[in-house]
């Protein structure tokens, strides 16, 4: 029997990264910029800005908490919930054309859709509308087990000009899971404030604390 909500997995990480997986300047032209000091709303929750809805990472990065077992690492839906271990939604539509199809995540010209919004917020269990949404979202993402073991694989992420694949948070607790979508244009987000909720479940069944984070994308240019 799962524990209570809460008991799960520890967000360690939720943000953005640029498209080519640096968190920070990586590349040999801007390690001497320094980082941007981050940016919160009056919630709480660091704001990313981005100059357009797509060609972005979301990463999201767990690890073990008050229940002890390891963050779940299926993306496919498994009963009784229905829902992937990845549990992440947002206010707004993303896309174009957010349809109720679930894991449409082709080009839109190979009938490829976006992600309904879910707003307000909300993880609530039998709600078919939600399931759908939550398990679209989730499937666009690819899934690193950086924890020990035979079937570790190394982070998408780098931090530092080394290039070399490292988590973004560093320190105990350490992740062993990590989440990465590269945001395609078919799921784009629209310009001003999204709020992306995130939570992580365990391999128990226990779902984790949820995590809030704003993607804040630009308006376009005038006569864009």
């Amino acid at each position: 029997m799962p524990t209570p909500t809460g008991q799960g997995p520890s967000i360690l990480y939720a943000g953005v990264v640029r498209s080519d997986y640096c968190v920070f300047c990586c590349d040999s032209s801007c390690v001497r910029t320094p980082t941007p000091i981050p940016v919160f709303d009056a919630q709480g929750r660091q704001i990313f800005s981005v100059g357009s809805g797509s060609q972005f990472v979301i990463v999201v990065e767990a690890a073990a908490g008050l229940s002890g077992a390891p963050p779940g690492k299926s993306l496919t839906p498994v009963p009784p919930s229905n829902r992937s271990d990845l549990y992440i939604e947002s206010t707004n539509n993303l896309g174009p054309n957010p349809t109720t199809a679930v894991c449409d995540t082709g080009p839109a010209s190979q009938g490829g859709g976006g992600i309904p919004g879910i707003s307000p917020t909300s993880f609530a269990d039998g709600d078919q509308m939600i399931t759908d949404a939550l398990n679209d979202f989730a499937c666009r993402f690819g899934v690193f087990n950086v924890g020990s073991g035979g079937n570790a694989t190394g982070p998408c992420t780098k931090v530092d000009a080394t290039q070399d694949p490292q988590l973004v948070t560093r320190g105990a607790p350490l992740g062993t899971v990590q989440f990465c979508d590269q945001v395609a244009s078919v799921a784009a987000f629209p310009p001003g404030d999204s709020v992306v909720t995130v939570m992580v479940r365990d391999e128990r069944g226990n779902l984790g604390p949820s995590k809030q984070i704003v993607i804040r994308v630009a308006p376009p240019k005038p006569g864009g």
